[in-house]
């Protein structure tokens, strides 16, 4: 009996479900807020990374 197959779409779902991708898209936004002189856009990321942290995703 072969191994269990891995199907492109399983593929695809798995690495849009792991957590680096959205915690790095929150961290450059963060820091690109923080570039821009955006005060409330940067400190709505850093928000946003402690709540993805704070809610076991990570």
């Amino acid at each position: 009996m072969p191994a269990v197959e891995t199907r492109p779409a399983g593929r695809l779902r798995r690495g849009l479900t792991e957590p680096l991708l959205p915690f790095a898209a929150l961290a450059l936004l963060a820091v690109a807020a923080s570039a821009a002189d955006q005060a409330v856009l940067c400190w709505a990321s850093v928000g946003a990374l402690a709540g993805y942290s704070l809610s076991g995703s990570v």
